[in-house]
């Protein structure tokens, strides 16, 4: 009985050193791959939402989004601003204020005459 206890027991302390070696050892390589720059990079995702609207900013969603707003508020017949402030960057709030503009003539109107 005691003899199993002792197997037991060196067992354990056996996988706890190999858990912590496996462990160390990925830690490492973590720390390693993060200080290395990559060959390929990819670009970041707000340089890439820039590029997209130098090419067609009327693809974009704040666009899309002013569209559906917009059609939303002319079917209620509300004539009122825009809500600009869905949108935090200020390339998609002049987006937004196109689509809205465009699909509710009577808001642009409206803005056109102040």
């Amino acid at each position: 009985m005691k003899n199993a206890f002792t197997n037991a027991r060196g067992a354990y302390w056996v996988v706890i050193v190999l858990a912590s070696l496996t462990f160390a050892t990925h830690a490492v390589q973590g720390a390693r791959s993060m200080k290395e720059t990559p060959e390929t990079s990819v670009k970041p995702q707000a340089a890439a939402t820039s590029q997209s609207r130098a090419i067609d900013p009327l693809l974009s969603a704040a666009y899309r989004d002013g569209l559906y707003v917009g059609k939303l508020a002319a079917q209620r017949g509300e004539q009122r601003l825009a809500p600009v402030g869905r949108w935090s960057a200020q390339d998609d709030r002049e987006a937004f204020l196109a689509g809205y503009e465009q699909a509710n003539p009577e808001i642009a109107e409206a803005d056109n005459e102040n």
